[in-house]
């Protein structure tokens, strides 16, 4: 079961064009699915190559905690997310 699935049933809208989803868990950590390429990382900014778009993760003691070819998890302090 995939919780991001099951949050999705309860959405009207149709769904079948989000190309990323992002989870911000209390602003300690943040899931990222649907990256294409990492642009860059550091412990206070971090930007990601969506297939539409760039993403951008602004914080303090930020590091990647989990990352393959489409899926990042970040661990620190988040304090916001921009795509842009």
């Amino acid at each position: 079961m995939s919780l991001i699935n099951e949050i999705e049933k309860f959405m009207t809208d149709n769904l079948s064009s989000v190309n990323y989803r992002i989870i911000n868990l209390g602003g300690k950590s943040l899931y990222i699915e649907g990256i294409k390429s990492v642009i860059s990382f550091g412990s206070n900014e971090m930007q990601f190559q969506l297939k539409k778009g760039l993403l951008k993760v602004f914080g303090s003691d930020m590091s990647v905690k989990y990352l393959d070819k489409t899926t990042c998890v970040i661990i620190g302090s988040i304090n916001s997310v921009e795509v842009v």
